[in-house]
């Protein structure tokens, strides 16, 4: 088996997935992008289980005790599988993995990353019960406290709209949080995840690279509009990110959405798949001193 230096971690709300049908198609959307690890949100499914899809992908839904709107999961592509070590769930709106990376050579020792999946509270959910929001960011920070050579992905929708970066947020120091390709204004629950990208020196990797607008956009909603044909207007936005440690950035290649899966085709999601690239051949340069340290914008 090859060892994997070029990875793509992707996060993916896919509004429902306890048909078998539909499971099978998220693999096979998984397999088509090259995505090795997917987070998944909005299952929909109550308890845990473990499928081995037709593709020979993995899927992990984890169980809920409070709610059957919400619900987390993963997909692992088959090389993957061998380099989960352990699950850990937190709450409804929380779950991470642990991996274990082999090095390029025998010799040296091996990648430890831990990903993450979250589900967010939505915006008027968050207004109305403050403590709701509050309990998931404290949650969220207890997740991505590990040793310091440990590799912390964050993938999830997080309802919340980080915005285009203003001329403020760069005077204040946030490109080391979040590049310059947002969109639209910041919302009060993107001061909160700005607030935690601060605090634990992390960044959004789908604000980092220009791509069109449909491939920036991560969600699809209507809003009631008499002038139109259907009675319906669309509007697109960015609520969903793939984060990583603000240093590895010298590992991103690429960032951004997905819109053409055959699981929003055949059956419905308002969400698109958002994906990270990343190069672990460069990991060797997270720990060499940079006299000008890498900025993306």
């Amino acid at each position: 088996m090859s060892l994997p230096f070029i990875v793509n971690f992707a996060t993916w709300n896919v509004c429902g997935l306890s048909d078998i049908d539909k499971q099978h198609t998220a693999g096979f959307d998984s397999e088509r992008y090259g995505l090795d690890i997917v987070a998944l949100q909005e299952t929909k499914v109550r308890n845990f289980s473990e499928t081995i899809l037709q593709n020979h992908y993995k899927l992990f839904m984890f169980e809920q005790t409070t709610s059957v709107h919400g619900g987390l999961g993963f997909i692992i592509s088959k090389r993957f599988i061998p380099y989960i070590c352990s699950w850990t769930q937190i709450s409804d709106r929380l779950v991470y993995l642990e991996l274990k990376l082999p090095a390029k050579t025998a010799n040296k020792p091996p990648c430890h990353v831990r990903i993450v999946n979250c589900y967010s509270p939505t915006l008027p959910r968050s207004i109305q019960n403050p403590a709701i929001i509050e309990q998931f960011y404290d949650e969220l920070n207890v997740s991505v406290d590990v040793p310091s050579r440990f590799e912390v992905f964050v993938l999830g929708d997080f309802n919340a709209k980080l915005g285009k970066r203003t001329v403020s947020d760069k005077e204040n120091g946030y490109e080391e949080n979040m590049g310059k390709y947002g969109v639209g204004r910041r919302n009060e629950n993107g001061e909160r995840l700005l607030n935690f990208l601060i605090s634990n020196k992390m960044f959004a990797t789908n604000t980092a690279f220009k791509h069109s607008s449909r491939h920036i956009t991560t969600r699809t909603g209507t809003i009631k509009d008499r002038k139109s044909k259907d009675g319906k207007r669309r509007y697109y936005s960015q609520i969903d990110y793939v984060l990583c440690k603000s240093r590895s950035k010298v590992l991103l290649q690429d960032s951004r959405a997905y819109a053409g899966s055959k699981l929003n085709a055949s059956f419905y999601t308002d969400h698109k798949i958002v994906c990270a690239r990343l190069d672990f051949s460069q990991r060797n340069k997270l720990y060499k001193k940079r006299h000008t340290p890498r900025t993306l914008r």
